[in-house]
């Protein structure tokens, strides 16, 4: 799709990261680096070539700059907007107020950079005026945060979540934030006022977008609905796209398209329309009654006496009835499961168990004559209850009482959005319980432990998004940059191109081209990884007390300041469990994840000397510790995911099916990324050092090995026997000390 825009000049593009350029001026101890003036030159062509690039960029390339130069060049060049996607809060800060300004500086540009939220993120100030309205129906607890809000909401000028000086409970923040659904618009008599309506003005003014990827994908699923890739939608439009932290693509936009329906859903939606709890009544129909009773002061007509008698016992007792039917249901579906042999939980605090729906399933006797029947049921119910709404709010409509409209008019609008989406609900329980079973789509039961109750949720999800993304992603948008430290395996490009369809078949006029640039990090100084040959394989019943052993050696050599990356909850607790007492005696600072939230627990590990940090799936990408605060990384299994994971295993199928190899073509390559992912933790800077230990000795054993070890940098390496590891660990730490003086 070539452009007749201007072209950007490659060479004096790259002279701005000379020694002698601007931003060696402005940036203090700035180096010229050859991995990101070429990573740079790379970026231009695919701005003026209008192309499509794939760009691994290991750890240390400065890949940011590398991308945000050319997107700040081109717009001040020909106007056009770019989006820059990541996946991490982290990220997106990072670009906003450190980078951007840096190189508007440094050139002396005067473009726009705005970091984009989702609409959720924002206070809605009709909301929280009708919240405020609401305080006699709600909690002593939701008062309280009500108030702190609306004190907050005088004075904020972003009236965004994340600048709330204390965090609101989830149901508080629904019941106030703004919903693409319930909002007016232009109706709304806060518009002119409204803070997200504003960021989307200082959006539409904006060069440069900062987004996550979630939101680009409503974005472009928008687009596709409406067919419209060139004017305003969820975004304001643009043509070129830069894609940070790539590597997350296939998992989000898959999480993103699903459908999925839970009973927890259901008690929060209906929870919104009106809930008790001890005695007391809350919500929308609540509320809508107290106006209506108000409005005309007990001078009822039969229309009104009507509808308030249907507010007072119509509607909740459809939402009893509705209730009543999703509990029968969803106990049945987790019935179900029981029979059926789930895949068995892993004990995370939000642990969940899943079971894949198969054809065969479909011919139950206890599918056929309880859950089918049953869903129906609650469908039938969902609906009454929905179609109620919606004629409580027409006939309100149809009595043209001005006064009383004005009063009630948001809502209603409320409660026909919760309609809407109750409907909707009942149509996701449908396709979940059809007869047909499309082959493009993988169902599954997930049972999510809490300790009071269990959640179970249906999930609908694309078995293959390559064709999505290919149709409302990449054939659409002139330049579209994907960059990561760990696209590769194996230092090739195929795993991910067939997986997000950049392949020929599915984009047979594109180009696309690829490039790989290694950390300019000395790994081989810096870093040393190493196997213990004296442990049992994962696989053995021993594995697990063999590994508490030596991460307690590991930990000794390192003197902690440790991260330990587990693929497993489960097997995360039990190892803790065996080393928090020793630890704590000999002086070390355990952490484990699920005791607080992810950015506490890494807070406590950069300010405490000593600390161990036990760490799942969270902490194997996205977290940066400088220094000497990190000096260990022990990855304790190769993380292969579940393979009776139901999303797992029906792409493993698909594979197979079309004559691939499933393991060699989808496991090996998604476990290597994530092992990249793992190592990188380490060496985040060139003062960095430290030892990388993997307590999995399949990467020695297995032919595959190989694989994980070929795409990793080159380092030190030793696969020898604990007593032997210990040594060689002591003396790296001794040999490396001097990097931690010229920090």
């Amino acid at each position: 799709m070539p452009t007749d825009t201007a072209k950007l000049d490659v060479e004096a593009a790259l002279d701005l990261l000379s020694t002698s350029g601007p931003l060696a001026k402005h940036l203090k101890g700035f180096e010229a680096r050859h991995e990101q003036k070429e990573m740079m030159r790379n970026v231009v062509d695919a701005f003026n070539g209008d192309h499509v690039a794939l760009i691994e960029a290991g750890t240390g390339t400065g890949k940011s700059l590398a991308y945000l130069i050319p997107a700040l060049l081109w717009a001040a060049e020909t106007g056009e907007r770019t989006v820059v996607s990541t996946n991490t809060i982290t990220l997106q800060e990072q670009l906003l107020q450190k980078d951007i300004p840096l190189i508007c500086k440094a050139l002396n540009l005067s473009l726009k950079a705005v970091l984009v939220k989702g609409m959720h993120n924002y206070v809605c100030m009709r909301k929280l005026s009708d919240a405020q309205q609401e305080l006699l129906l709600v909690s002593p607890q939701e008062v309280e945060e009500l108030q702190k809000i609306e004190v907050w909401q005088a004075s904020t000028q972003e009236g965004s979540r994340s600048s709330l000086p204390f965090a609101p409970s989830a149901a508080t923040w629904e019941r106030v934030s703004a919903e693409n659904d319930a909002c007016n618009r232009n109706n709304c008599s806060y518009y002119q006022q409204c803070h997200f309506f504003k960021a989307r003005r200082q959006a539409s003014e904006a060069q440069i977008l900062i987004v996550n990827h979630h939101l680009l994908f409503a974005d472009l699923a928008y687009r596709a609905e409406n067919g419209n890739f060139k004017d305003q939608a969820i975004l304001p439009p643009y043509t070129r796209i830069i894609l940070d932290e790539a590597h997350n693509i296939e998992d989000i936009a898959t999480d993103y398209f699903a459908s999925r329906i839970s009973q927890f859903d259901l008690m929060r939606l209906t929870a919104r329309l009106t809930t008790e709890k001890k005695g007391q009544v809350s919500g929308k129909l609540p509320f809508l009654k107290e106006k209506i009773a108000n409005h005309y002061r007990n001078d009822f007509s039969a229309d009104i006496t009507s509808i308030l008698n249907r507010l007072a016992m119509d509607l909740p007792g459809l939402k009893r009835d509705l209730l009543h039917q999703a509990h029968e249901t969803f106990g049945a579906f987790f019935e179900f499961t029981q029979s059926a042999q789930p895949i068995s939980v892993d004990e995370h605090p939000t642990a969940e168990s899943k079971l894949r729906i198969l054809p065969y399933h479909h011919t139950h006797k206890f599918w056929k004559e309880q859950l089918v029947p049953s869903s129906k049921l609650l469908c039938e119910s969902i609906l009454r209850y929905a179609q109620a709404l919606v004629a409580l709010v027409n006939d309100l409509k149809q009595r043209k009482d001005a006064a009383l409209d004005e009063q009630i008019k948001a809502v209603c609008f409320e409660v026909s959005t919760l309609a809407a989406r109750l409907e909707e609900a009942s149509s996701v329980l449908a396709r979940f319980t059809a007869a047909e079973f499309p082959p493009d789509k993988v169902r599954w039961i997930e049972m999510q432990h809490f300790k009071t109750m269990i959640n179970t949720t249906l999930v609908d999800a694309d078995l293959d998004i390559s064709k999505i993304l290919a149709g409302q992603l990449f054939s659409q948008f002139s330049t579209i940059v994907l960059c990561s430290a760990t696209l590769t395996t194996n230092q090739q490009f195929h795993f991910i191109r067939q997986r997000l369809g950049l392949t020929s078949s599915h984009l047979p006029e594109r180009q696309i081209k690829e490039y790989i640039y290694h950390s300019p990090f000395d790994f081989q100084k810096q870093a040393l990884l190493a196997i213990p040959t004296d442990i049992a394989e994962p696989t053995a019943s021993s594995f697990v007390h063999d590994a508490s052993e030596k991460i307690w050696q590991i930990i000794q050599s390192s003197r902690g300041n440790a991260f330990v990356l587990f693929t497993s909850y489960t097997m995360l607790k039990t190892c803790f469990d065996k080393l928090e007492a020793r630890l704590k005696e000999h002086r070390f600072h355990p952490l484990k994840q699920g005791d607080d939230d992810r950015q506490t627990l890494l807070n406590k590990f950069k300010a405490t000397n000593y600390s161990v940090l036990f760490g799942t799936d969270s902490f194997w990408e996205g977290v940066d510790v400088a220094g000497d605060a990190l000096r260990c990384v022990i990855i304790v299994k190769l993380p292969f995911k579940v393979p009776s994971d139901p999303l797992i295993q029906a792409r493993s199928e698909a594979i197979t099916a079309q004559g691939g190899d499933a393991f060699m073509d989808y496991s090996l390559p998604q476990a290597i990324v994530k092992f990249k992912q793992g190592f990188g933790r380490l060496i985040r800077h060139q003062k960095d050092r430290g030892c990388i230990i993997c307590l999995d000795t399949r990467l020695l054993t297995k032919r595959y090995g190989k694989f994980f070890l070929n795409s990793l940098p080159k380092c030190q390496q030793f696969f020898v026997p604990s007593n032997e590891l210990q040594t060689h660990m002591q003396e790296f730490y001794r040999k490396t000390h001097f990097l931690t003086k010229t920090q």
